[in-house]
């Protein structure tokens, strides 16, 4: 295995830890495996008459993509973070200002 996809494949079991999915990191595990074993995802790599220029070309655009996909892993990832704190703790904006006003029109009243 090319140690590009190596170091890869461990970053996406770590960001694949926390996904958002009933399966979780086993779900994440099956379907990048077949991803990485694919052979339409670099099939300069499976093709016996390319070169090694070509072969690595193709490994490094295949690495770039998936990067891009652990990048928006984590963008999933933080937004069902965010989605849940706002649901435990958030409430309208409405609310939030009239709570700041009440604060502030206390504070105001404890410096007289």
């Amino acid at each position: 295995m090319h140690p590009l996809v190596r170091d890869l494949y461990k970053r996406v079991l770590l960001v694949g830890k926390d996904y958002p999915h009933p399966g979780g990191l086993s779900y994440v595990r099956s379907t990048w495996k077949t991803a990485l074993r694919n052979p339409a995802n670099c099939p300069a790599y499976y093709n016996p008459n390319s070169t090694l220029q070509e072969k690595e070309r193709d490994v490094k655009e295949a690495v770039k993509k998936g990067r891009f996909m652990v990048k928006e892993m984590m963008g999933v990832i933080q937004l069902k973070k965010y989605r849940a704190l706002k649901k435990r703790y958030g409430g309208s904006e409405r609310e939030v200002e009239e709570e700041m006003e009440r604060i502030q029109g206390f504070l105001k009243n404890m410096d007289r």
